[in-house]
């Protein structure tokens, strides 16, 4: 986490009056906040390299003494922040919005009971692998009306060539043994790049990730770690800076090798998609998925167990 960069928040914060200071490098962690409440008032922020800039000062915002007027220069992933206007709203606070401005009242939350959806960015990797094996999987909870923006990842497999079914209370993705190759700008569900690139190697044609420089200041600069994982194995890959062009893999197919994951979860649970079609796939540090999915390989075994005898 001491990798991402946090300087637009904490320079919005400091600018509504908080006592902030890092203690290592400026606008990263770790940080020290001294509290004494905060009065509110209005607040420009650049939200160009993470929306969740924008989501931390709108969950702020009811909590300030006269509630958040926030302008916004540049915003990527606006999914998440649709998220935390609903979520707001369900607890009570109606976010408004004039032009590029957030208008936060203050006021507080009202307690109430919430329904978490399952989560649709770790969903992405079990959709993918549907996808890559000819499989099929159904996860229950995501649907129609679902908040997250990455359940559109699966949009992208269904243009890709799977059979895509999203119903009331659920999402399936069946694999037809067919990948065609795609042009996507995935600056609203940057999150999956890993997940697309992993199995772009076994598209008929190119895949092209467009749009997504913010993906280079997650916990590692994750278009080149792509990058240089599908090198590794075999695959011709060209980047810049926001996109990404990975080739299909050569005839006698990708060569097994260790990923390398530098510390990324989500680098991990993508190229353990594309373990399903290599073998000889392993990992530097396996366990870094424990961030947000501390069982991920053993319910992605379970799941795909016999995945590899698939056409």
């Amino acid at each position: 986490m001491r990798r991402r960069p946090l300087l637009p928040l904490t320079r919005a914060l400091r600018d509504l009056g908080v006592d902030l200071r890092h203690e290592e490098k400026d606008g990263h962690h770790p940080l020290t906040v001294t509290a004494a409440g905060v009065a509110g008032g209005e607040v420009t922020l650049d939200a160009g390299q993470s929306s969740q800039y924008l989501t931390a000062l709108l969950l702020l915002g009811p909590l300030t003494r006269e509630g958040l007027r926030i302008t916004v220069t540049d915003l990527v992933s606006v999914p998440y922040v649709e998220i935390t206007i609903a979520m707001m709203r369900a607890f009570g606070v109606e976010v408004g919005r004039e032009g590029d401005s957030f208008l936060v009242p203050p006021g507080g939350y009202r307690a109430t009971t919430y329904a978490v959806e399952p989560d649709a960015s770790t969903a992405s990797y079990f959709f993918a692998a549907a996808a890559a094996t000819g499989g099929e999987v159904t996860v229950p909870g995501l649907g129609e009306g679902a908040l997250q923006g990455d359940l559109g990842f699966v949009d992208v497999l269904r243009r890709m060539g799977a059979r895509v079914t999203v119903g009331r209370d659920a999402t399936t993705v069946r694999g037809t043994g067919e990948l065609r190759g795609v042009t996507v700008n995935m600056r609203d569900i940057s999150d999956t790049m890993p997940t697309l690139a992993a199995i772009a190697p076994f598209a008929s044609g190119p895949v092209r990730i467009e749009d997504v420089a913010n993906t280079r200041v997650k916990e590692c600069d994750r278009l080149e770690a792509c990058a240089e994982n599908l090198r590794r194995l075999g695959v011709e890959v060209a980047t810049g800076p926001d996109w990404i062009e990975i080739q299909p893999a050569p005839a006698d197919g990708p060569t097994g090798t260790e990923i390398k994951s530098y510390g990324d979860h989500r680098i991990v649970m993508s190229f353990a998609v594309t373990g399903l079609r290599v073998p000889g796939v392993s990992f530097d540090d396996p366990g870094c998925v424990r961030k947000t999915f501390p069982g991920f390989h053993e319910a992605f075994a379970q799941v795909w167990a016999g995945a590899s005898d698939r056409p």
